[in-house]
Parts: C-alpha cells; sequence; structure tokens
C-alpha cells in the first residue's frame, strides 16, 4: 500500500513538473511496409533520424516505428481504422481507388520536390497509376510513390528441369510425368496468383485471351472469345492431368494445406509460379537448385480449339500483371507539420538510392525508369540478378492491374466470385450430385460468361 502511494505521488509530481516546463507527449510515426522488407526500413529510416538530428541541431520531434503489414491487404486494414493506420503505407497501386473512393481517406503530394523526383524517376506505365480524381467535378491529384516494380514469375527445380524445358510448359510437364511429379504450383486461387492463362497474349501478335476493363470502362471486359476459350480449355487439360489413382496431378494446381515451400523442398511439385515476395522462401526450398525464369508458353492443340475459330498450333505466352507498390500518407490536418515530414520521408525512401538498396537487402525491384540498363546489380549473374532480369522480360508482355480508377473494379475482379468460377472451370469441378460442371466446351463459355458477367456487374447473371 506505502508502495503505491509512493508511486502515486510521483506520478503527480512528474505530472506538474511537465506542466510547468512544457513537456509534450512524443508522437509517432508509423510507415507500414512488407514483412520481408520490414528490418532493411527500420535500419534506413533509423539513418534518416540521425541525419535529420544532425543537421538541425535538435532530435526528430517523432518517433518513427516501421511495421509489417501485408501489402495486399494494407488498404483494408487502413480503411477499418484510418486514426490508427500508418502514416505512411504500402499498396498495391490497384487498392488506389478503394482509399479515394467518396472523400479520399489519404492526402494528395503536394510538395514539389518529390513530385518532380516522381515524375522525373517513374515510365509513362507507372505515372498513369498513381493519379486519381476525387471530388466533384473531379480533381485529379497524385497520390502513389511508386517504389518496388513487380511481375509474376517461374521458380523451378533446376534438378528436372533445363533452360531448355522451361521454355514451354509442355516441356515441364513432359518431364513431370515422366517423374511421376507435380509440374507446378500456383500459389493462390485468387485472380492475381492464378492470372497466368486470364492475362495471356497470342505470341504472334500479342492479342489478349481476356479484356478486362480497357481503357478503364466497366463494359469493356471480354472473357468468351473464342481465343479466351481455347486458353481455358488447354488450362483445364494442364490442371487436371494426373494419375489414374488421381493422388498425382501432373500438370497445375494450387498450393496443398502442406504449403508450396514443403512442396518444393520434398519435390512433390517441381516449380512455383510466384513474385519477388517469394524469392527468400524459395531460395531457402530449393538452394542451388533453384532456377528463375519467365512463365513458360504454351501452344494450343487440337482438343484445346475444339469449338472454336482457333488453329491448333496457335503459340501462347503466359501472362502476368505489371505492377508497381507505391507509398501513399494518411490525410492530416492542413497546415499540421507532420504532413511536410511524411513527404520529406517519401523523398528520401522513394530515391534511387534507396531502390537500389532495397534490391541488393530484399530483392525488391527498383521502380525508376532505366533500372535495367542504370544499375549494374541487376545485370550481376547472382539469383537477386537473375530475379530481376526476369521481372524486367515479364513486364514486356505484361500489363498493369487496371483497377486503380475505381474501387468495383478491384471489388469485381477479386471479390465477388469470378476467380473461384475460373479455377472451378479449370479443375473441372464437380457440383454435389458428383456431375463434372465445366466438361464441354459449351460449359465452359457459359461459366466464363458469369464470369465476364461479374466483371462487368459485379453479380452472377439472373
Amino acid at each position: 500500500m506505502e508502495k503505491n502511494k509512493f508511486r502515486i505521488a510521483v506520478a503527480v509530481i512528474i505530472a506538474g513538473l511537465c506542466v510547468l516546463s512544457g513537456c509534450k507527449k512524443t508522437e509517432n510515426i508509423t510507415i507500414w511496409v512488407g514483412t520481408e522488407a520490414k528490418a532493411f526500413y527500420k535500419n534506413k529510416m533509423d539513418d534518416w533520424v540521425a541525419s535529420y538530428s544532425a543537421a538541425n541541431g535538435k532530435a526528430f520531434p517523432w518517433t518513427v516505428t516501421v511495421e509489417s503489414v501485408d501489402t495486399g491487404a494494407a488498404a483494408s486494414k487502413f480503411l477499418d481504422d484510418t486514426a490508427a493506420g500508418g502514416d505512411i503505407f504500402t499498396i498495391a497501386h490497384d487498392n488506389l481507388g478503394k482509399l479515394i473512393a467518396g472523400t479520399s481517406a489519404i492526402a494528395p503530394i503536394t510538395d514539389e520536390k518529390l513530385l518532380a523526383q516522381i515524375a522525373n524517376d517513374n515510365p509513362p506505365i507507372f505515372l498513369d497509376i498513381i493519379k486519381g480524381k476525387v471530388g466533384d467535378p473531379g480533381v485529379e491529384y497524385t497520390f502513389g510513390v511508386p517504389y518496388i516494380a513487380q511481375a509474376l514469375v517461374l521458380y523451378y527445380n533446376k534438378a528436372y528441369f533445363t533452360e531448355e524445358d522451361v521454355k514451354t510448359w509442355e516441356g515441364m510437364w513432359a518431364k513431370a510425368r515422366a517423374s511421376g511429379k507435380q509440374t507446378v504450383t500456383i500459389n493462390g486461387d485468387d485472380g492475381y496468383n492464378n492470372s497466368f492463362l486470364v492475362l495471356a497474349t497470342r505470341a504472334s501478335d500479342g492479342a489478349h485471351a481476356a479484356k478486362i476493363y480497357e481503357n478503364q470502362q466497366f463494359e469493356n471486359c471480354d472473357f468468351t472469345s473464342d481465343l479466351a476459350v481455347a486458353v481455358m480449355q488447354w488450362g483445364q487439360r494442364f490442371f487436371t492431368d494426373s494419375s489414374p489413382d488421381g493422388r498425382t496431378i501432373y500438370g497445375a494446381r494450387k498450393v496443398s494445406d502442406s504449403g508450396w515451400e514443403v512442396e518444393l523442398k520434398n519435390e512433390v511439385s517441381l516449380s512455383l509460379i510466384g513474385g519477388a515476395w517469394n524469392f527468400n522462401a524459395a531460395l531457402a526450398a530449393l538452394g542451388s537448385n533453384l532456377g528463375i525464369a519467365p512463365l513458360p508458353n504454351f501452344t494450343l492443340g487440337p482438343s484445346d480449339v475444339a469449338g472454336t475459330s482457333i488453329p491448333a498450333g496457335t503459340v501462347m505466352r503466359s501472362g502476368t500483371f505489371a505492377d508497381a507498390k507505391m507509398f501513399v500518407m494518411k490525410k492530416h490536418p492542413k497546415g499540421d507539420k507532420k504532413s511536410d515530414q511524411l513527404q520529406n520521408i517519401l523523398l528520401y525512401l522513394s530515391s534511387k538510392k534507396l531502390q537500389e538498396e532495397a534490391f541488393e537487402q530484399c530483392a525488391n525491384l527498383p521502380a525508376y525508369k532505366n533500372a535495367d540498363t542504370e544499375f549494374a546489380k541487376i545485370k550481376e549473374n547472382t539469383p537477386e540478378g537473375l530475379l530481376a532480369q526476369v521481372q524486367i522480360e515479364m513486364f514486356a508482355n505484361g500489363r498493369p492491374q487496371p483497377f486503380g480508377a475505381n474501387a468495383k473494379m478491384n471489388n469485381w475482379y477479386y471479390s465477388q466470385g469470378a476467380s473461384a468460377i475460373i479455377l472451378d472451370i479449370l479443375t473441372n469441378a464437380k457440383d454435389s450430385s458428383g456431375n463434372r460442371l465445366y466438361d464441354t466446351t459449351d460449359k465452359i463459355k457459359a461459366g466464363m460468361a458469369v464470369v465476364e458477367n461479374i466483371w462487368k456487374t459485379g453479380k452472377r447473371p439472373e
């Protein structure tokens, strides 16, 4: 009891001294980054704070905290509680629409130095996806600061596949089948990780199998073209080729409960479609046997083109979204000094120098233009260098996610059931009575029409 009285007395004295001396509550600046980069950016921010203090002759007035938050979920987490959300946080660019819908929850970039750096350093493909219109009649602002480029690649086991094998899915498929193994694991059944067929393009002319919100218009979606149907029929053949007892899928399948890392390490599956964020885990699973390559081509056979006008022998390139991860910042009251400091921090974190260091430490591909020619580390014969080179090659045939203009586009593409239907078509799923749902061209096309309607309207057709 006496100890408690003593503690209370000390607290009262300290509080009184704070009133007299004007001591302030320490405020915090919180930065959210991907798990793989938390340690790196914490060290960099420690350096920045120390430099600020040395240059200004006084301590930086805020405590800076760097936290790891999944970049795919960061926007939703922020919107769930904006007061507790990061002051600066990382999003994939397709999440911008939901953050600025209605009354924007994030602040536009206004600092002239930062705007100039964004304009000077980034390729046109990124400058088009970091802006959005808010208010009425709709004023356009820059909201995002790109600092990472990303594309899906193939991680494969070099003990089973040669560089020639991984140029085509058929080459890999034949080798895996002969070994009684699974060719590839898709890292998720969502519309991003399982997009290599939906985003496929014809090698001869670059024609897209699917049109998705072209020119950022809802009605500009097409997933029922003959080319799309032929691609999905090829995909169904790839996803359903199995051993007589059905226990081993020789082609593609989604990750099992054991996890893709275990499947790669135990040679159950011989490759993975993944991103740079999977690099460290893939390297840990395969070690010196890790190979990295662009997603392979595939050739449409007679059964794949049945019921379409597409000729057998048509060569297709596997597709990817070619995206930017970018920083955005919380909206603070006008004139708030913290807002100015946030933009100074963004100027530092998105600089070419920091992007290059993040590549060396975290294998994050720099987003700045001409990094492939200006940054020597990308050209080195190392796993990290190869990962960068392959992503750059995938960028040539990739396309940005067209979901930043309107929050509904992201929601309808990813969250209204379209991705599940696509996986059901590929795996030729059964209904509750055990009947196959997609065992004919007509059924496949009907399922694809449902997907297309969801993309356009957010609903299944009545």
